[in-house]
């Protein structure tokens, strides 16, 4: 529109020249006209180059200010990692190394049964803070984009059962009864191995971290031949989520309303790398849960 208008007007004003000033040969003119339509291109690189640098100047501001929002959510999440670190990973750290000492000094005038559970404490913290730290660099690696899933076709019943064996004494640690139920006939389906066994210890935790002594655990794997998945599903009778709790869950260092019953510690991240690696895998997660009446966490995979 700007540059059309200014067209008109040079050649306007051209037109009021050669009619008012008779004495002008037409090779002036055609001079005239020529330099008019130099100028004006010289006027529309000059606009052009201007709106380009006005836009570059904003797309410049914008990233400024995105990267200053990226910096301080980059600083908080250090903080909250120091203070995992510093909290959450000092209290067990501290209870090895106390264990460690005494069995050290003593064991040659400890009783067997004794020196077992003195390992049993050993183990748990163990694998506790491996829980943690596993936690941690998972977050670390999905915030920088370098976790790597190579959907294939793996065997649920395999993943879910060697998991299963693996956790299943933290369970019994606090007297909770573990069920598993799952069909030898399974379909394969197709995900990351690593990443379907982060989940499951993360939900499989969570279930044993937020349940009372002497309460159950089913963990279940089932085939839905009209939806072609696989649901895989973890259930216990804790407090369960409440409706904040359900808007929260999945955000990182999220910490729910209710407290682990055996004093065990969270980094507020497990769920928030269960969502994320489901997604990243084609997946589903949906959460069945009421207040004070337990909860099942059930995954949705495609089968191969």
């Amino acid at each position: 529109m700007e540059l059309n208008y200014l067209f008109e007007s040079f050649t306007l004003g051209l037109l009021l020249i050669a009619g008012s000033l008779e004495w002008l040969t037409r090779d002036t003119l055609l001079i005239l006209f020529l330099l008019s339509l130099l100028g004006l291109l010289i006027l529309s690189i000059i606009l052009f180059l201007y709106k380009k640098q006005r836009e570059r100047q904003k797309d410049i501001n914008k990233s400024l200010s995105d990267g200053a929002r990226n910096l301080s959510y980059l600083n908080d999440d250090i903080h909250r990692f120091i203070g995992v670190v510093s909290h959450d990973l000092r209290s067990p750290l501290n209870s090895i190394t106390a264990i460690s000492e005494l069995l050290a000094m003593d064991a040659d005038q400890l009783p067997p049964k004794e020196i077992e559970e003195y390992a049993g404490n050993i183990h748990d913290l163990t694998m506790r803070i491996n829980n943690l730290v596993s936690n941690m660099m998972d977050a670390n690696k999905i915030e920088l984009g370098e976790v790597k899933i190579n959907p294939e076709p793996i065997s649920v019943l395999e993943t879910v059962t060697g998991v299963f064996n693996s956790l299943k004494i933290l369970g019994d640690k606090k007297a909770i009864q573990t069920t598993l139920q799952a069909n030898d006939n399974l379909p394969l389906v197709i995900a990351d191995q690593d990443a379907l066994t982060r989940v499951l210890e993360n939900l499989i935790n969570n279930a044993y971290k937020f349940s009372e002594p002497d309460s159950e655990v089913t963990i279940k794997a089932e085939y839905l031949p009209d939806k072609e998945r696989v649901k895989i599903s973890i259930g216990d009778e804790g407090p369960g989520f409440t409706k904040e709790d359900r808007e929260n869950m999945y955000n990182k260092f999220s910490r729910l309303s209710a407290a682990p019953t055996a004093g065990e510690k969270s980094t507020g991240l497990g769920l928030y790398i269960v969502q994320k690696l489901v997604h990243r895998m084609g997946g589903r997660i949906e959460l069945d849960t009421e207040p004070g009446r337990g909860s099942v966490f059930s995954i949705y995979l495609k089968s191969a």
